[in-house]
């Protein structure tokens, strides 16, 4: 199930790249949004439709509800996020998510002080990622800028999410591809409602495709994982993206790998060291 989690990382970096590529040309965070879930929702209802299973309950919907409106939210703030700062320093951000995952956890699951380390070191890998000279209080200056404070209120909104999300799993109310599709369809059509945004982009079609199944594919790994696995775990292994995202980022967008980079991507992998070897 760890294997699951660190591909879901793998295929999310190569996600948030493309999506920024793709949202360059757009020039509207919107209309990325709703197209790319609008495409997501198209190709898993005619790829898996054999695989839908939704079992209707009080307790199921108001779940899948708190899903999408949380998943909406986390997007919007997302996406507006990677329009102002540089997605290999948004995707270390995105790293705080298993800390919101984590806290309300404990009330479901009893706090384990092997897993609050191993979200401690991704946490510290933020604060190092901020740290400029030797002031120690320099990480909490960074993080008011708004493209910095949108990223990690996204984090936040993301880890509570996945709450309820492996709740529906392990009950076994729905499945990975269910839940993908209705979290999907639920997202675009609430941002469409919302804004209207522009949505007809024909030589973007390809890109939107490709990225529909990268998206697919880091999704059905992260929720598999999430019905077997500790939900804390899970999500800090599939949220180490900025492994993968700082190199890729250098490669397709000439972001500077710097020091303050290097440190909270290696005090990140300190924390998936400590996970792998305490389970």
């Amino acid at each position: 199930m760890f294997l699951l989690a660190l591909m879901s990382s793998f295929f999310n970096a190569a996600v948030t790249l493309y999506a920024k590529k793709i949202m360059v040309e757009m020039k509207n965070s919107h209309s990325f949004i709703v197209t790319s879930f609008i495409s997501v929702s198209i190709l898993l209802a005619f790829s898996m439709p054999r695989l839908f299973s939704f079992h209707m309950n009080m307790g199921s919907v108001s779940l899948l509800v708190m899903v999408i409106l949380l998943d909406t939210i986390s997007n919007i703030l997302f996406f507006k996020s990677m329009e102002r700062i540089e997605v290999s320093r948004l995707a270390v951000y995105s790293s705080l998510t298993p800390l919101f995952t984590f806290l309300p956890n404990i009330f479901i699951n009893g706090f384990h002080t092997k897993t609050f380390i191993s979200v401690f070191f991704i946490v510290l890998g933020i604060y190092f990622l901020n740290l400029k000279g030797r002031d120690p209080f320099a990480p909490l200056m960074e993080l008011k800028k708004a493209g910095n404070m949108l990223g990690i209120l996204a984090s936040v909104i993301i880890g509570i999410s996945m709450v309820p999300t492996q709740q529906l799993l392990i009950h076994e109310w729905t499945n990975a591809p269910t839940l993908y599709l209705m979290r999907a369809t639920g997202i675009s059509l609430l941002i469409y409602i919302i804004y209207r945004p522009k949505l007809w982009f024909p030589k973007l079609n390809v890109a939107l495709g490709v990225r529909g199944v990268l998206s697919i594919i880091q999704w059905m790994c992260l929720l598999t994982a999430l019905k077997w696995a500790d939900g804390t775990l899970v999500v800090a292994l599939a949220y180490t993206s900025p492994l993968f995202v700082l190199f890729l980022a250098r490669i397709y967008f000439k972001e500077k790998i710097t020091i303050p980079k290097v440190a909270a991507c290696v005090i990140t992998i300190l924390g998936i060291v400590w996970t792998m070897m305490e389970h």
